[in-house]
């Protein structure tokens, strides 16, 4: 019992330190918009300016292109815990075939 009740309280701790509040999430995206900002006036485009809305708007594409784009890349990662199993990408040739 006593082990249950402790891989519960991991459990309930681990989930709980994943969790990123409001106010965190609130300053990443704010110091996105400000990192967003600073290379579109760094091209040469005014704030205020329709451009600059469209360069802002296009730099946040990309970081999401690249953030689904590396969501896909982790699911097709094969888990380094499962080993090998059929399908794996390289043959697998144990320690007494060599």
């Amino acid at each position: 019992m006593r082990i249950v009740q402790t891989f519960l309280a991991i459990a309930v701790i681990t989930t709980l330190a994943a969790c990123v509040n409001p106010q965190e999430q609130a300053a990443r995206t704010a110091a996105e918009r400000q990192a967003d900002a600073a290379e579109c006036k760094e091209i040469g485009f005014t704030e205020g300016t329709e451009a600059f809305a469209d360069c802002m708007l296009r730099l946040k594409e990309i970081r999401a292109e690249k953030e689904n784009t590396e969501a896909l890349r982790r699911a097709r990662t094969p888990s380094p815990w499962w080993g090998p199993y059929p399908g794996y990408p390289y043959r697998y040739y144990p320690p007494y075939y060599r």
